[in-house]
């Protein structure tokens, strides 16, 4: 059986529900309606966060770039910290030195001498540039005009013609050391089998040939330190006559320097 309404009217009730449905779907229509714009305009204001956000960033590159302009001292290098502590070194070796009395500073020169040979040639050009005047020859001894030391003898050759540019008491050629560094013949034997042994040479027939090449050797190890092969050295005057003095050969002929080799 079909309801009726109050009124009579069979499709009263069911176009009472239709209505509500519409109304239904009206609101709940206009509900998403609402959320869509709500969401449009949360986005919008997340799209004004991000470009805020954005701008900040962009702010804080202007401020970095504004901080980089400011231009303070410079900081020292590593070299100029070296450089200062070099300086501050010195400055305190001097002044523990000049603590030190006359007779200890003496002392502690030849010590480090007696360590370090090599040093005596400092020492040498030191008293040689201290010398008030100059050295002149005494008179009526006949010197040769590009000898000082008064020991050198004429060379063959104007590129022999070569003194140790000392004064006379500082002679390289009569320095202790020399005697024992370039003229033993203890020292120039022991180089003599060494250098024979390294090269795989035979024994000097000449003996004195032999041990005068050795002294030449001696004397530019002593003096010049190691050389590389090429770098060739003139032997002063008063040094070559002083070991062909010791060490003669018995007709006279010496060949002198050549651009390789002495003799």
């Amino acid at each position: 059986m079909e309801a009726e309404s109050s009124d009579g009217s069979p499709f009263s009730r069911c176009s009472s529900g239709n209505e509500s449905d519409s109304e239904g779907y009206s609101q709940r229509g206009t509900k998403k309606r609402g959320r869509g714009r709500a969401s449009g305009a949360g986005g919008r204001a997340r799209g004004a966060g991000h470009r805020a956000r954005g701008a900040g960033r962009r702010g804080r590159g202007v401020s970095s770039r504004a901080r980089g302009t400011q231009y303070g001292p410079a900081l020292p290098t590593r070299a100029d910290r070296a450089q200062m502590l070099r300086q501050e070194r010195d400055e305190q070796l001097r002044e523990r030195v000049s603590h030190l009395t006359d007779e200890g500073r003496q002392d502690l020169l030849c010590k480090i001498v007696e360590a370090h040979p090599q040093f005596v040639f400092d020492i040498l050009m030191k008293s040689t540039e201290e010398q008030q005047g100059g050295y002149h020859p005494a008179p009526g001894v006949t010197a040769l005009d590009w000898c000082r030391c008064t020991h050198c003898r004429e060379m063959p050759s104007d590129e022999e013609k070569m003194c140790c540019n000392q004064l006379p008491m500082n002679c390289l050629s009569r320095l202790q050391d020399f005697d024992l560094v370039v003229l033993d013949e203890v020292v120039l034997g022991v180089a003599q089998l060494y250098r024979q042994d390294v090269f795989a040479l035979d024994q000097d027939e000449d003996y004195n040939k032999g041990k005068r090449h050795t002294a030449y050797r001696q004397f530019i190890l002593w003096y010049h330190g190691y050389l590389d092969a090429g770098n060739i050295r003139v032997i002063p005057s008063c040094c070559v006559w002083k070991i062909r003095d010791k060490y003669p050969d018995h007709f006279g002929q010496y060949t002198g320097f050549m651009a390789g080799r002495l003799e």
